[in-house]
């Protein structure tokens, strides 16, 4: 499967890091703290797991289906996976080497003698094929395409602008009370992780006017063991679609959007919320339902919270394996949906982090590299040297 030379490799690497490094920077990422979870040591643990097992795993799942073709079937309304798995898989695999680097004490350029390079020329190729056939303009970054992130076909957004409903004050009132309940229950959902939650856009609608998506994803998951909740969510997944005129959005590395105005509900000329079915079936969803889809989800998010209160110091960090574990399997449900794969998954990212758990919660300061994306002036991913 591997078409990059090391090169080409090199130039990925940096192209990404620097577009990570922007986003953490620009949000202090690198120094990010939370009472209910260690999420330094989670994300640092679900990088280590990413970089131990995604080549193996993913090289079976090459065996069924191309990249090209991954990215195509993500080319859907309310896709899982979407673009934020596409860089989870580039940031953990290139962020679990860069702390081995460190570990090791070298400088950039210096060999590596555990450098796997064919693993590394797997995983980002596999990113690269991936994520240019599934973005529209075949692009690989926002910052490429004028900060936008177009992946659906234009057939598609015909269809949703065809149903949107003028909007009121009384409808942004209450669709905007429904994005900010749902995205509270991802948020707590995924341990302080931006997973469930993903933008797209803007497509050009005509008369100066564009659409714009916030999709809302895995919302009755059952892989991650903390996830079961009594209020279960009505829908798997919901996306909120508006038609804008004169608005602004700029579309980051994870999936995420900033809007230069500080109040949307002016450009907003209208708007309406929907669902994908099993059977990918665009189905749109009558305001009547949004009391009952917000009731449910808060209720679920009240639950996930109380369980996280109770979790031990070491669970704060352990559920990063089930969390990235997570990323990864939405790729394999691509083909296999219905959870075919999820205990392989599982029994791979546990065997990876096992002999590297411990250790980590031994310390009292995180791992290294959270210092080093904070502070460091060059690169924050260094180049491959070759094998040793």
């Amino acid at each position: 499967m591997t078409e990059l030379t090391l090169d080409a490799l090199n130039q990925d690497v940096k192209a990404f890091g620097d577009r990570q490094l922007a986003f953490m920077r620009s949000e202090n990422r690198a120094l990010l703290r939370s009472i209910l979870f260690d999420v330094p040591r989670r994300s640092s643990i679900g990088w280590r797991c990413i970089y131990d097992a995604a080549p193996g795993l993913l090289r079976q799942l090459v065996e069924l289906i191309s990249p090209e073709e991954i990215g195509r079937r993500m080319r859907q309304l309310c896709s899982r996976p979407y673009y934020l798995q596409l860089s989870i898989l580039m940031c953990s695999y290139l962020g679990a080497r860069q702390q081995l680097l460190l570990d090791a004490g070298l400088s950039p350029g210096q060999p590596f003698k555990g450098e796997k390079v064919e693993d590394a020329l797997f995983i980002i190729d596999f990113w690269h094929r991936a994520c240019g056939a599934y973005r529209s303009d075949g692009l690989h970054f926002p910052d490429q395409g004028n900060d936008a992130q177009p992946i659906l076909p234009m057939e598609t957004v015909d269809q949703l602008n065809s149903q949107l409903e003028l909007a009121t004050a009384s409808s942004h009132h209450r669709l905007r009370r429904l994005a900010a309940t749902l995205e509270l229950y991802t948020f707590i959902l995924h341990g302080e992780q931006r997973d469930g939650l993903f933008a797209h856009g803007p497509y050009d609608a005509g008369g100066g006017e564009q659409i714009v998506v916030l999709e809302f994803t895995d919302l009755q998951n059952d892989f991650m063991p903390w996830a079961a909740t009594e209020a279960r969510n009505p829908y798997p997944n919901l996306a909120l679609v508006r038609r804008l005129k004169g608005a602004h959005p700029h579309f980051d590395v994870f999936g995420s959007v900033r809007w230069e105005e500080s109040d949307l509900e002016p450009h907003i000329l209208a708007e309406g919320l929907f669902t994908r079915t099993a059977g990918d079936e665009i189905v749109p969803l009558p305001l009547d339902e949004v009391g009952q889809i917000e009731t449910c989800a808060a209720d679920a998010q009240n639950e996930l919270f109380l369980k996280a209160a109770e979790w031990s110091p070491r669970y704060k960090a352990e559920y990063g394996v089930y969390l990235f574990a997570n990323h990864l399997r939405s790729f394999f449900e691509l083909v296999s949906p219905g959870g075919e794969w999820d205990e392989r998954i599982r029994s791979a990212f546990e065997a990876a982090a096992s002999p590297v758990l411990g250790p980590m919660l031994e310390r009292d300061e995180p791992p290294s590299i959270w210092n080093f994306m904070a502070t460091t002036d060059g690169d924050l991913y260094w180049p491959f040297a070759g094998e040793n």
